[in-house]
């Protein structure tokens, strides 16, 4: 079934307006069987019901947050049954006697609910009901005491003259309150809305005043009632259209859209990534892009990444307790007023802040697996280095010593050199461990380690060490971690910086440790660029903790970690 932007079923709304031209057809074939008026006056009605029906039905379609469509498809329904006092039958003929006042009721509803079709408080209530009153309930001395009515109870002049008394003054009173306060929204209506409010309230009240008044006169003057009751219909059947036309342009279909955003938002259950969407069919910008504030401040698209405001766009921020939670990025040629855009992003503000951080918790997922996967290949390549360097380095090696102590002889030559290659077998050894795990870190801790690869850097290097813990020794997986981070920075200094001096700092407070590693280099280190960085990033914050990069173009590189030591 297709669906309107916000998901009301137009399929249906066409189905309603096929049932009553349907209606209207039959009510016809009654009309043209027999009248008790001309027929053509008679089809007049059946007319301007189809006119209500279907100006509801588009007003419906395209604006469904507002109730001014339903409110004038509803009167074309009232309308077919007005149509039915003029057939012959006794009981249809009667239907149409009980609702044939009603449409100045919904004229009154029309234009005290315009444009959202909601009535606004207290008085707008009162003046409705007082409306279908009137036309409905206070209608009784016609329908009991007229000689002309199916229901005749008893033939009452004086009752009848008393009703329509009484039922004309609460006419009057109504359409006199109704016009109060039209004016008074009128004055206080924004200035742009005036001019198609002004006209709209002058011709439907003037309406509405004209049917009443006239329904009033042809009983004291000599004028034919068919001319009468033909010109009350004919105005009444222009209030649709200028109703209907009003909702759907100027100030009015912008007021309305953003109902109907605001109508989606709180009736619908929304799937990640469908609030974009529909602010782009509210303002009628279908390359309307909604960005997200990310964790580092800068602009993100849904996906996580970077977005960026093309030539030609302009980016209108959107904000929630005065805090910009995301952007609209739109098109100014096809929404020129800038208001409008950010009325827009008032009414979604709170499901923008939805998705915002529906956006970072599955980036930050994203890169948590991405980086728990880089942390189990970075392992596997260093098992891998483990494994060559014995299997090329080692094993060969021993497999040497083997073969020269089955074959050589006790003599002090052969006993000497056979020593030599044990030494560089365990020396070998040596450098295995070291590259997998310093002795000096595992058996003096990390400050001792640091001073002994500083004492075989070729820069001139510093080192500042503060430990506010006495002496508490640092958990070994951050120990390792820190070490790690060390050696690799001075590893890219010594190959890429062009650096002449490197200051290192190890600093413990608080239960975080600190390490800061800083060159006089060329600078222009990318932190995302290539392994060494992204996996000691990784490692860091693994353990909770975070790893900054600092190196601008200018020069110098500066390193730091910071990650909680807590045993």
């Amino acid at each position: 079934m297709r669906r309107t932007a916000t998901g009301a079923p137009t399929t249906a709304l066409w189905q309603l307006g096929a049932l009553g031209v349907a209606f209207g057809l039959v009510e016809a074939a009654l009309l043209l069987d027999g009248s008790t008026i001309p027929v053509a006056h008679a089809l007049f009605y059946t007319a301007t019901a189809w006119i209500y029906l279907f100006a509801g039905i588009v007003a419906w379609s395209r604006r469904p947050a507002s109730r001014i469509g339903p409110l004038l498809a509803a009167g074309g329904g009232v309308w077919l049954g007005c149509a039915l006092l003029w057939t012959t039958v006794p009981v249809l003929s009667g239907i149409g006697l009980v609702v044939a006042t009603m449409p100045i009721a919904i004229v009154l509803h029309v234009l005290l609910a315009f444009p959202s079709g909601r009535l606004r408080g207290r008085a707008d209530r009162a003046l409705v009901v007082g409306g279908y009153a009137t036309t409905t309930v206070l209608q009784a001395p016609l329908w009991l005491w007229s000689p002309s009515s199916p229901f005749l109870v008893a033939d009452r002049p004086d009752l009848l003259f008393v009703g329509r008394a009484v039922n004309s003054s609460s006419a009057f009173v109504v359409i006199l309150a109704t016009a109060a306060v039209l004016v008074r929204r009128l004055r206080t209506a924004p200035r742009a809305d005036r001019p198609l409010l002004a006209p709209l309230y002058l011709y439907g009240g003037g309406a509405a005043v004209l049917v009443v008044v006239a329904g009033n006169l042809r009983r004291v003057m000599t004028v034919d009632p068919l001319v009468v009751d033909l010109v009350q219909v004919a105005v009444l059947a222009g209030i649709p259209i200028a109703f209907a036309a009003g909702i759907l342009r100027g100030g009015f279909a912008r007021t309305t859209a953003l109902e109907e955003l605001g109508v989606w938002l709180g009736s619908t259950e929304r799937g990640r990534g469908e609030v974009g969407p529909a602010l782009a069919r509210t303002l009628g910008d279908p390359s309307l892009v909604l960005a997200f504030r990310g964790a580092d401040g800068s602009w993100v698209d849904g996906d996580g990444r970077p977005a960026e405001v093309p030539e030609g766009r302009e980016l209108v921020p959107v904000e929630l307790a005065g805090e910009a939670v995301g952007a609209i990025i739109h098109d100014p040629s096809l929404q020129a007023d800038p208001a409008t855009v950010r009325a827009a992003g008032r009414v979604v503000a709170i499901a923008v802040d939805r998705e915002r951080l529906t956006t970072l918790l599955l980036a930050e997922q994203e890169q948590l697996r991405e980086s728990r996967t880089r942390l189990v290949e970075a392992g596997d390549r260093e098992r891998r280095l483990l494994a060559r360097d014995l299997h090329d380095r080692l094993q060969s090696r021993l497999v040497l010593l083997a073969l020269r102590a089955g074959t050589s002889r006790p003599e002090a030559a052969d006993l000497e050199a056979f020593r030599r290659d044990v030494d560089e077998v365990a020396a070998e050894v040596r450098l295995i461990v070291a590259g997998v795990m310093p002795a000096l870190l595992i058996e003096r801790g990390l400050s001792a380690a640091v001073e002994d690869m500083l004492a075989r850097t070729p820069l001139r290097t510093e080192l500042d060490l503060r430990d506010e813990a006495e002496g508490a020794r640092i958990p070994p997986s951050v120990e390792g971690t820190a070490f790690h981070v060390v050696a690799e920075a001075i590893t890219n200094t010594v190959k890429h910086a062009g650096a002449t001096a490197l200051a290192v700092g190890l600093q413990r407070d608080g239960g975080m440790l600190r390490v800061s590693v800083r060159d006089d280099g060329c600078g222009g280190a990318v932190p995302s660029g290539g392994t060494g960085l992204r996996g000691l990033r990784d490692r860091v914050e693994a353990l909770g903790g975070r790893l900054v990069v600092e190196s601008p173009g200018s020069g110098g590189t500066t390193l730091t970690a910071e990650i909680p030591c807590v045993s």
